[in-house]
């Protein structure tokens, strides 16, 4: 189709919301607010008007209550489920979003979007103008002549209705369209028709009669004795349907051409909904910034400088940006202390950076505010500076407020908070004074003059918003903090034994070979054991085992199916060994070989800002996941040990920290008590579930309570827990409904979370870190389940990563400057290197920290063991 800025495109909003809401999965903004079809329907808004360039656009929509067709008809549209509460929101924003766009909506009372369309459809032909319709509702193509068109949005591909489309769809030409709809009905709306007639036939009576009246006045001179029969019985019904399918082409309004006119959008208010939803895409597109981009230039002139630091000095705050090469080298530093002026300073390759410089970063009464604190710490330590009373990180500050999004990318975070489009490459250079700058290398200050001008406007930005929402204390006194520590520990690194490391890593590889030879033994035939397809034809082509589980490429090989297939074939446990091996040895001992420095330490990263509940994560490589649960997964903690022999390893692991903080939040008397008297909590809960005395209770009984106990924490159903006992899910359920009735006040705090959550849409940990759980109050089952559950795990979960933190900083601040260093944190765990000589003092001061980190009613217990590796460990009692 030509595009045609002389025609008018109509689009039906309340069928394209509905369109948009079920080809979008579950999408929520921070606030809880479902955006699915909002995204949607901008989307399909914004795909026409790029696609079409219509030249004069207006939109139709439903109002509420009955229509017209209700009151001919009381069962019209009976059958239809209420619209879904998370679109029913939906609605009001979209029109919101559309008039922000400058295109006007039709909406009146009584009347449906296909009758106004229909309307204003027929009064732009009269004035000479094409139409467009936009709908899926095939209701519209009865209105298609030569003027008037229907486009169908169908993802890449629209469908596009003339005469002639809708004859080779229909049978008949548009104008026959409502007498052929009125003999087949319509289920969708509950049209009747005429009961027992199809499309077929209905489409031979059309065109044999020439219309639906045709058809009745005929029907005694039709040969079908059943097919008379029907027609006589079905007359007034199909005289109904006729009547409600065709559209109304009088709804009173008044078209004004002029104010279908497409023109220009409501960008400050697009701006507002966007950031609103949290469209960072659509954003992006929108926002140019071209007005908010700032002046930066380059500090060569020493006089300057020395003007720019004493400016630094009057106001005690900046903010700061690396600038780093191609190689991760520094080459300069932006700072800023007025907002869309940033200033640029080149590392000397003799002098290094000024010595000005060092003292303002030395200088703790001056406020650094920057981005990926921790990051900056090290590069900054390389160079002799360090950012004292570097108390505000942007990165941190976004985490907080909302740990849903990302916050890895400060372009994002730019977008998100400040609306603003990070560009750098458009900005203009400025030379400030002279210097021996070789401009020919194309050394580059506009990127990073940027970050830290953005910087500083986060800050100002996001400050606010954590003093009200009272998040001030969590960021204080935990989080940046912390920083410090987690970069110290990383500098740090952990000894590895890397000749244990090849040791095990042949061993893995002579046991990998015979495995493999036995695989190709058992299965007659060699192949690739690591192809998914290869092994499929084996497993369940040449051996026929049974397909228990499908995926998009076929049937499914993993570790579930395989289990279920080992009791039936040796070949699957077979390969459930090879795979274990070979992730042992892939994932485990070569990546950490590889990753060894030349001081024989790993150097992983601890990440801060990635979980949701606040817990920390490690990379390059992962070591909360290095496996605990089989012998052969424990060996590898072997391989960690001290750099030097007179130290050993000491670890302080928080006991069953998740119950204990779910006996605070709950206040569950005979939880907390079995936490005060000192009693085996599982032990101790399996006496309650089975009703009998401690002393009768079996290493089965209490492994039971276990599982119900942790799997309480996580909000486990009746469903997930059978498949952790192997049981029934009823058995499953009797057993959650006896935990219950013994821990009641448990109960109670679980329904209460569950509630205040819907209400506030986020749930708070001791400290307070938030997290939103938008997805609670969803119309999919499965969804809110799943949200309920996040919901409940969350305080707990969090509250122990809040408890750990604190931990961490006061360790650090004890050991500071000693020679304990904390090397290691895997979740409730925490790894020391201690001198030999010190270990139990060292070890009493931890547990000390550890268990009053914090007062509360329910005592802490930390276990400390302490050995040679991270393997073979002593339990200290003290």
């Amino acid at each position: 189709m030509k595009k045609n800025p002389n025609t008018l495109y109509l689009i039906d909003g309340h069928a394209l919301c509905y369109r948009a809401f079920y080809a979008i999965k579950e999408l929520y903004n921070s606030k809880g607010m479902p955006t699915n079809a909002i995204y949607g329907v901008i989307t399909m808004l914004k795909k026409i008007m790029k696609k079409y360039s219509p030249g004069m656009i207006a939109f139709a929509f439903d109002s509420k209550g009955k229509t017209v067709r209700h009151k001919k008809y009381d069962k019209y549209k009976i059958q239809r489920k209420p619209m879904p509460d998370d679109l029913c929101v939906q609605i009001s924003r979209i029109i919101e979003v559309v008039r922000a766009y400058n295109i006007p909506i039709f909406q009146i009372e009584g009347f449906e979007a296909d009758d106004i369309l229909a309307t204003i459809a027929k009064k732009a032909e009269s004035k000479g103008i094409d139409v467009i319709i936009v709908t899926p509702d095939k209701d519209a193509l009865q209105l298609v002549n030569d003027n008037i068109k229907v486009l169908s949005p169908r993802g890449r591909e629209d469908k596009i209705y003339g005469i002639k489309e809708v004859v080779k769809k229909y049978g008949v030409p548009p104008v026959l369209l409502t007498e052929l709809m009125a003999l087949i009905g319509d289920s969708s709306d509950n049209i009747p028709g005429v009961k027992g007639i199809g499309p077929v036939t209905a489409e031979k009576l059309i065109n044999k009669f020439g219309s639906l009246s045709g058809v009745f006045e005929g029907v005694e001179t039709i040969d079908k004795d059943n097919l008379k029969e029907k027609l006589r019985n079905g007359r007034q019904m199909a005289e109904l349907s006729y009547e409600l399918i065709k559209l109304d082409l009088d709804v009173p309004l008044d078209l004004d051409v002029d104010r279908t006119v497409l023109s220009e959008a409501d960008n400050e208010k697009l701006i507002s909904l966007f950031s609103e939803f949290e469209f960072d895409k659509l954003l992006k597109e929108l926002v140019s910034s071209d007005d908010e981009k700032g002046e930066y230039s380059m500090l060569l002139d020493k006089k300057k400088q020395k003007k720019f630091f004493g400016l630094i000095r009057k106001k005690k705050f900046f903010s700061f940006s690396i600038a780093l090469d191609e190689n991760q080298k520094v080459y300069g530093l932006s700072l800023t202390v007025e907002p869309k002026k940033s200033y640029f300073i080149c590392l000397e390759k003799k002098s290094g950076f000024p010595p000005d410089l060092k003292v303002i970063f030395d200088d703790v009464s001056i406020k650094k505010i920057s981005y990926d604190m921790k990051q900056n710490i090290h590069i900054l330590r390389e160079y002799g500076l360090t950012a004292k009373n570097s108390d505000f990180d942007v990165m941190l500050a976004d985490y907080i407020i909302d740990p849903s999004k990302s916050h890895y990318d400060l372009s994002s975070i730019a977008l998100r908070s400040l609306g603003y489009n990070m560009a750098s490459d458009s900005l203009k250079w400025e030379e400030s004074g002279q210097g021996a700058i070789d401009f020919d290398n194309k050394i580059k200050f506009e990127p990073v003059c940027e970050e830290s001008d953005i910087t500083l406007r986060l800050y100002q930005v996001l400050y606010p918003v954590l003093k009200e929402k009272k998040m001030m204390p969590l960021f204080e006194n935990v989080e940046i903090p912390l920083t410090e520590v987690l970069a110290d520990m990383e500098d740090n690194g952990v000894g590895i034994d890397v000749d244990y490391i090849n040791l095990k890593s042949s061993e893995i590889d002579k046991e990998l070979n015979e495995l493999t030879c036995e695989i190709y033994k058992i299965a007659g035939e060699e192949f690739n054991i690591n192809s998914p397809k290869q092994l499929q034809n084996i497993l369940f082509q040449k051996l026929e085992l049974p397909v228990i589980k499908k995926t998009k490429t076929g049937a499914s090989t993993d570790e579930f199916v395989l289990k279920k297939l080992s009791v039936m074939h040796e070949l699957p446990k077979t390969l459930i060994n090879f795979r274990e091996l070979n992730k042992l040895k892939t994932g485990y001992y070569d990546s950490i070989k590889n990753l060894v420095t030349d001081d024989g330490r790993l150097h992983a990263k601890f990440n801060q800002a990635v979980t949701a509940t606040g817990r920390l994560s490690s990379s390059e490589p992962n070591l909360q996941n290095i496996p605990i649960k089989t012998k052969r997964g424990r060996e590898i903690r072997k391989a960690f040990v001290p750099t030097q022999n007179d130290k050993m390893l000491v670890t302080a692991d928080y006991s069953q920290i998740e119950l204990r903080i779910l006996a605070e939040l709950s206040k569950d008397k005979a939880l907390m008590s079995a936490f005060t008297e000192g009693k085996d909590v599982h032990t101790f809960t399996a006496s309650l579930i089975y009703d009998c005395d401690l002393k009768d209770v079996s290493k089965e009984m209490r492994s039971v309570a276990k599982t119900v106990n942790f799997g309480i924490v996580y909000g486990i159903s009746p469903f997930g827990l059978s498949k952790d006992l192997d049981i029934s899910v009823k058995d499953a359920q009797d057993f959650i409904e006896a935990y219950f009735e013994r821990y009641k006040d448990v109960k109670t705090f679980i329904d209460k979370t569950i509630k205040t959550t819907q209400k506030t849409g986020y749930v708070t940990t001791i400290l307070n870190r938030r997290r939103y759980v938008p997805e609670i109050n969803s119309s999919n089952e499965r969804v809110k389940g799943f949200a309920e559950r996040v919901a409940v795990n969350t305080p707990v979960q969090g509250s122990a990563a809040d408890l750990i933190k604190l931990a961490m900083i006061q360790c650090f601040n004890e050991f500071k400057l000693s020679e304990v260093k904390m090397l290691i944190q895997v979740h409730d765990e925490l790894v020391f290197e201690v001198p030999k000589n010190e270990v139990l003092e060292t070890s009493l001061k931890i547990k000390k920290i550890m268990e009053n980190v914090i007062k509360i009613d329910v005592p802490l217990k930390v276990d400390i063991e302490s050995g040679k590796n991270w393997l073979e460990l002593k339990v200290l009692n003290i």
